[in-house]
């Protein structure tokens, strides 16, 4: 009898021992999904930001005038000799709609769409869930989107904002990991 008490015993632990290692093993799966996720989402940030950066520091470089044709929230239009070619380049970005990456889990994804003299629209999918641009005059005060539509106010921008906000495309328990960075640009060419 003492020993089937043994035998059901150590059949017990050695259960509760299992169950406990594939209870860690899932939650290191999970922690190992959620930092992978996380760190794509945050090179795809820094890609973002590389590239608006080097557009950005170059608003109307070679322009006489008519810099920034378009400057709203979400929307920007300026002109530069951006490959420094000598001929006077459109650089248009857009934030797409939710409504265009039905194919992936996150609902709220857009494409940042970025498209040179009117050409192909130009995205991919890194995650963007948030983008904004904000526009600052010379003391740097934050212009109204309203009072962009013209182009004497347009003139009046100094420095140009942007955030940008990423998220996996994939949910770790429900959650989307993300990464984000709000940065401002003082073109030396407005």
């Amino acid at each position: 009898m003492s020993s089937l008490i043994d035998i059901i015993t150590a059949t017990f632990i050695g259960a509760i021992l299992i169950l406990m290692i594939i209870g860690i093993n899932f939650y290191i799966e999970n922690s190992s999904r959620e930092i992978t996720n996380a760190n794509i989402a945050q090179m795809n940030v820094k890609e973002i930001a590389e590239v608006l950066d080097y557009d950005l520091y170059k608003v109307g470089f070679r322009v006489p005038d008519s810099k920034i044709l378009i400057a709203d929230s979400t929307r920007l239009v300026f002109q530069s000799d951006i490959d420094n070619n000598g001929k006077i380049d459109t650089i248009e970005y857009v934030l797409g709609s939710p409504n265009e990456l039905t194919s992936t889990p996150n609902p709220k994804d857009r494409i940042l769409y970025r498209l040179m003299n009117n050409g192909p629209r130009r995205g991919s999918n890194l995650g963007v869930v948030d983008f904004k641009f904000t526009y600052y005059d010379s003391s740097n005060t934050v212009l109204s989107y309203s009072s962009l539509v013209s182009k004497t106010q347009r003139d009046r921008i100094k420095a140009i904002g942007y955030y940008v906000k990423v998220e996996s495309v994939f949910p770790v328990e429900g959650y989307y990991p993300g990464a984000e960075i709000k940065k401002t640009i003082r073109p030396k060419n407005l």
